[in-house]
């Protein structure tokens, strides 16, 4: 593996200097109250630390700190494990939780790189990093969530499996997919890439065993579910506590439109980015999907549009696209799409989102709901 290139420095660099700028401006905000859950055991801490811990934050310090039980059991353990890896080494656990995630952030660019330049060119990697950089949500890459764990391994099954290590990739999938549950779907991904490379690789279908290691790796967290709670997809049907359930795709974009510009100080600016993200991501992956101007890997797309789909038909009452804005943020192929923009348009694209960012990344460290 190459070390991290300039383009991935910048990135970087830029992400970071628009979360700083965001963390500044966050004192001229109106705060508010925490609406959400507050894992009381944090405190004392910082008022520096305090800022980038919220919402679910506190959930996964939470489980660290006290174990799960029937609410919290939906938060996949691998982060938390990585926490209290690291609190037993004496480091506070909010402080640990933001190390591992920001450490993992630049891994996940340094691993997005690498696996965009086996397929397009420095200009369409670059683009695609910035984007990243940029994103409105990629404020949960500095907070304590699982995305930037997720992106990291998902990438790294992904650049292995390209390169048929599939022992290398199958342990990343496996990892993910203890980190977050639509990282089970890799097992799909992994089947698609050795099924495509197996005709001329001349190997014996026992190289195919890593391929299931995303799904044994799910297989013990499940019988973890059925230890503890006594039912082995408690992650799944745990949801109806968050007042989570199924509806049709287009349904829930379609009631999300009215809310979109509401006046509730809490809920609104997130309702509105998850109009707007998932109206930009189905642009996007028309684009990739029927445009011939749009190149990607068919595995790419595959695993896009799944990862895309899925959330989308969990919905909940208040909330039609549910964090959605937040759970498009790991699906990278969506980074392609922008980078492979007109150059004209792809700035416009960029400066606008770095506003944003700056924007949600203060509104989300006064306790305004961005997903």
């Amino acid at each position: 593996m190459r070390l991290p290139s300039k383009r991935v420095w910048l990135a970087f660099f830029v992400h970071t200097l628009l979360i700083s700028i965001a963390f500044f401006m966050s004192d001229i905000i109106p705060h508010h109250p925490p609406a959400g859950f507050v894992d009381q055991s944090l405190y004392p801490m910082s008022t520096t630390t305090e800022k980038l811990i919220k919402w679910d934050a506190h959930w996964y310090t939470y489980v660290a700190g006290h174990g799960y039980n029937a609410k919290s059991i939906v938060f996949f353990p691998l982060l938390t494990l990585f926490i209290n890896l690291l609190s037993y080494l004496g480091l506070h656990i909010a402080i640990a939780g933001l190390l591992i995630c920001n450490l993992f952030t630049f891994l996940s660019f340094w691993i997005m790189d690498l696996t965009f330049r086996l397929d397009f060119s420095e200009r369409q990697v670059s683009h695609a990093l910035l984007a990243y950089a940029v994103m409105p949500t990629s404020l949960f890459l500095n907070s304590i969530y699982t995305e930037p764990l997720f992106i990291t391994f998902s990438l790294l099954c992904v650049y292995f499996s390209r390169l048929e290590k599939w022992w290398y990739g199958g342990i990343a999938g496996a990892l993910a997919a203890v980190t977050r549950n639509l990282g089970i779907f890799l097992f799909l991904f992994l089947l698609y890439e050795f099924w495509k490379k197996y005709p001329r690789s001349g190997k014996s279908l026992l190289t195919a065993i890593p391929l299931f290691f995303p799904p044994i790796a799910l297989s013990y967290y499940m019988l973890y579910n059925f230890y503890l709670l006594g039912d082995p997809i408690s992650f799944v049907n745990s949801q109806q506590n968050w007042g989570r359930h199924f509806a049709p795709p287009w349904y829930n974009l379609w009631a999300n439109l009215p809310l979109t510009f509401s006046n509730n100080p809490y809920s609104q600016p997130g309702i509105a980015l998850d109009t707007f993200t998932v109206i930009i991501g189905l642009i996007g992956f028309f684009a990739l999907t029927f445009l011939l101007q749009f190149k990607i890997p068919t595995s790419y797309l595959l695993i896009g549009w799944i990862w895309f789909l899925i959330p989308l038909s969990s919905t909940t009452s208040e909330l039609p696209l549910y964090s959605m804005s937040r759970f498009i943020l790991p699906i990278f192929p969506l980074y392609l799409f922008w980078g492979q923009l007109p150059s004209k348009i792809f700035y416009c694209y960029i400066f606008l989102s770095a506003f944003f960012l700056v924007l949600f990344t203060s509104l989300f460290i006064n306790w305004y709901w961005i997903g």
